[in-house]
């Protein structure tokens, strides 16, 4: 069952949207404050809630399925922040971060995701099964999220020094 097109849709795909325009402006790398660095990962977040939320015929498959992506998403967004050169600046409060892809690669799909769930509601037939659509959006807050996550923690807690033994 696919629900009659509402405000709660066009939020998701606002939501998307946001998180789309925000990692972008990521992806071209360079200095970036922790808020507008954990940007993307939140409007994928209230996104997904919002199409989760929009899974009216639920059952133990889709629980289970949504969950399933979001961990998977998780570990290959902390792999991926921990992969990534990152370097903070402490005076300042911004890090720097290097042009990448997998970003933005990311929040396009959370994007078209959140047009299939807004084409759905327009025309009362689901064009993917919502279930499906929240488990997808799921995968893609997981990735986002924790992304974000790891990198600020890389930003804000001391750095390694190396300690000389005496001779």
């Amino acid at each position: 069952m696919v629900s009659t097109l509402s405000l709660s849709n066009g939020l998701t795909l606002l939501f998307a949207a946001l998180c789309l325009w925000t990692m972008a402006a990521q992806s071209r790398g360079g200095m970036t404050s922790l808020g507008r660095l954990a940007l993307p990962g939140g409007f994928a977040l209230l996104a997904t809630l919002m199409l989760l939320a929009g899974v009216f015929e639920a059952n133990i498959l889709f629980d289970v399925l949504w969950l399933v992506a979001f961990v998977v998403g998780s570990v290959i967004g902390r792999i991926r922040g921990w992969m990534l050169p990152v370097r903070p600046n402490k005076e300042s409060g911004l890090v720097a971060l290097p042009a990448t892809i997998d970003g933005l690669v990311v929040a396009a799909v959370l994007a078209i995701v959140a047009a299939i769930d807004f084409a759905s509601a327009m025309l009362g037939e689901a064009l993917v099964e919502p279930g499906y659509v929240a488990a997808a959006s799921a995968l893609c807050a997981g990735f986002l999220g924790y992304r974000v996550l790891v990198i600020a923690l890389r930003a804000v807690r001391p750095a390694r020094t190396e300690i000389s033994r005496p001779a």
